[in-house]
């Protein structure tokens, strides 16, 4: 594999690697785990002062309220179910975009590599091909010299045999003529030592402007792959850009998330909390109505109960805690307890809520005339 095969695998590689990190820090930032909020600690006060026979009115008031509360909670639940379910898609969109980014990068990616390859194939194809013209220029022009040298040997060998024979037939009476043939000859032979001189000299000559095309075809070479290698780096540099950019969104997206859960943990808390109190008001009111007056009662009397209910709002124990010294009075305290019973509410809270604030209830009964 050449350097720019190299230079290309690089990059590719340490990309993969960078998805890779990013993809898995936003599901952990985006996991329930890694933000949940203990809701705060709520101290309850279990003693409850009750009063006695209120009017028409405001029960049917303290019934109005009720149900409108019970109906706000209800709306309020599904608006937050309906808030929980948009961000759930909204969530499932931002990955289906962000898979089809990581899609589109990896398809530019292999377009890039396709066609590094292809245009370096090309330029070796041009190349073989020139570099096989070139020697087949060479070998014709060598071929042709080889036959022009042939010929004229052949005829210098012919034009020898001939002047010999005529030397040899006239070698009396023409000795001058010889001589002045071999000086002809001698003349020729020089001037064919300056034609091969002079083609010596012209295929260096062409030998040189061939080194000259070889050197001039390289540098081009190097310059493009000088150019290849700096778009290859502008490439590189504005993914690293964008991995940045999107590491950084992912790490507001999971601040934005984690204070949206705490201001919901407190909302709840809130809302169990003002529930408990509603709760803890109905089953007031119905001891109250289920509490039967003794014949003996005087005005001032009071007694302190403590109640025990399973989850299921059934009572399971009623004791007195103070008495009022009134053996009927506090009979009838914890018999109105027993009719009011069971106490149903208390099986829409939590098992912790429960055991918070409904386990064992203390309250003060105090009727007044």
């Amino acid at each position: 594999m050449d350097r720019r095969g190299e230079s290309l695998i690089r990059p590719f590689s340490l990309a993969v690697v960078l998805h890779a990190l990013i993809i898995g820090s936003f599901f952990v930032a985006m996991s329930p785990e890694a933000h949940t909020v203990s809701p705060p600690q709520v101290q309850v006060i279990q003693a409850t002062a009750l009063t006695f026979a209120p009017s028409e009115a405001a029960q049917s008031k303290a019934r109005a309220k009720a149900a409108a509360e019970a109906e706000e909670a209800k709306k309020k639940a599904r608006a937050e179910q309906a808030r929980r379910e948009a961000e759930a898609k909204r969530v499932a969109a931002q990955k289906e975009k962000e898979a089809a980014e990581r899609k589109r990068v990896e398809a530019e990616k292999a377009e890039a590599l396709k066609k590094a390859a292809a245009a370096k194939k090309a330029e070796a194809e041009r190349q073989a091909a020139a570099a096989k013209a070139q020697a087949a220029q060479r070998a014709a022009e060598q071929a042709a010299r080889d036959a022009q040298l042939a010929k004229q040997a052949e005829a210098d060998r012919v034009a020898q045999v001939k002047q010999a024979e005529e030397a040899r037939q006239k070698a009396a009476a023409e000795s001058a003529r010889a001589q002045a043939a071999q000086e002809a000859l001698a003349a020729q032979r020089a001037q064919e030592q300056r034609a091969r001189e002079a083609a010596a000299a012209a295929l260096a000559t062409q030998q040189q402007l061939e080194k000259e095309k070889a050197a001039a075809a390289a540098a081009e070479a190097k310059r493009r792959q000088d150019e290849l290698a700096r778009q290859e780096a502008e490439k590189q540099k504005a993914l690293e850009d964008a991995f940045r950019q999107a590491e950084a969104e992912a790490k507001a997206l999971a601040d934005a998330k984690a204070k949206e859960e705490n201001e919901l943990a407190l909302l709840n808390a809130l809302a169990s909390e003002k529930a408990a109190a509603n709760v803890i008001d109905a089953m007031t009111t119905r001891i109250t109505r289920a509490w039967r007056r003794p014949v003996s009662f005087r005005a001032g009397l009071e007694v302190t109960i403590r109640m025990s209910l399973a989850p299921n709002g059934e009572l399971v124990g009623v004791s007195i805690v103070r008495s009022s010294n009134d053996a009927l009075f506090d009979r009838s305290a914890t018999a109105a307890v027993q009719r009011a019973a069971p106490f149903e509410e208390v099986t829409q809270f939590s098992a912790s809520t429960f055991e918070e604030k409904f386990r064992t209830l203390t309250v003060k009964f105090r009727p007044e005339d």
